[in-house]
């Protein structure tokens, strides 16, 4: 299978999740603080917005999911780091708002150093598929696990802290997760594929990474921050995982890694421009919001 239909199938994929997860985190921020995890999902999962975030979200992971099956999770995973750039546009539009100059020319530096670390690092899958590893899937788990309930536990701890916290073990789940699934995948058919221990696990490890998104949603009071954590945590481990579990192949010469040392630089400096563009234009919106409507909140991310 041609690697542009896997890449046009994870950029629909990147589309709706980040997409669908703007809309679960406004049906979030429009509740009261609650006491507990369990009654933050209670809440949300009564709200409209929320169902509808989901099955957006569920259309984009069908479309993930089909491009991890005919393309290297190299290849697919970094490509959701475009998610950042679909979610502020989606955030944007939800506010009915235009797309700041600025905002706009730090996504298309987003994407470029996307573009020129994929096209460096040519990654290329296994022409047979090894037995996975399982120590490293292991550690990544418990790693994030840990990270996360310090997240969830940090009582007393800032509210940005924990958020970080939270979307970096939602980053390392997710990235653990399409590992997971990408193994599944490789399997001879459909049925093969459900009933083995890595797509058991990953059903596993993608909870625990919702779980951990939706408090740092919460949390997090605009998208672009918590995204740009796991936007960027999320392939980081994939591409990783490729690696070390499956096999696959990135060109590893010295002129190589420093191109895709300097790629991934912009592409981590575009994610945390984009942070700081948001939350500034979040700053002048709540400022116009509260000198028009007392204090309402506006309606942005």
């Amino acid at each position: 299978m041609s690697p542009a239909i896997a890449l046009l199938a994870a950029l629909v994929g990147a589309a709706g999740i980040s997409t669908g997860t703007v809309l679960q985190q406004r049906a979030g921020q429009e509740i009261d603080e609650p006491g507990s995890t369990r009654e933050l999902l209670a809440r949300v999962l009564r709200r409209r917005r929320w169902w509808l975030g989901q099955a957006v979200i569920a259309t984009g992971f069908g479309s993930y999911a089909y491009a991890l099956h005919i393309g290297p999770i190299a290849l697919v995973q970094p490509v959701l780091v475009t998610g950042l750039v679909f979610g502020t546009i989606a955030s944007a539009a939800l506010a009915g708002r235009r797309l700041d100059r600025r905002l706009l020319g730090t996504s298309v530096v987003c994407v470029v150093g996307l573009a020129a670390f994929l096209a460096i690092a040519h990654p290329q899958a296994p022409a047979v598929m090894p037995i996975p590893a399982v120590t490293p899937l292991v550690v990544v788990g418990l790693l994030a696990g840990g990270v996360g309930l310090l997240g969830l536990r940090g009582d007393g701890w800032s509210e940005p802290l924990r958020a970080a916290l939270l979307a970096l073990a939602t980053g390392g789940f997710y990235g653990l997760t399409a590992t997971l699934f990408a193994t599944a995948l490789a399997a001879s058919n459909l049925v093969a594929a459900v009933i083995s221990w890595p797509f058991a696990a990953a059903l596993v490890t993608s909870l625990c990474g919702w779980v951990f998104s939706q408090r740092a949603l919460h949390l997090g009071r605009l998208n672009a921050p918590v995204n740009a954590v796991i936007g960027t945590t999320d392939p980081a481990v994939a591409v990783t995982l490729g690696v070390l579990v499956l096999g696959e192949w990135v060109r590893t010469s010295p002129l190589a890694l420093v191109g895709q040392v300097v790629a991934a630089a912009v592409v981590v400096a575009g994610t945390v421009a984009i942070t700081r563009q948001s939350a500034a234009l979040l700053d002048t919106a709540r400022a116009g919001s509260g000198s028009a409507s007392g204090d309402r909140a506006p309606a942005w991310g």
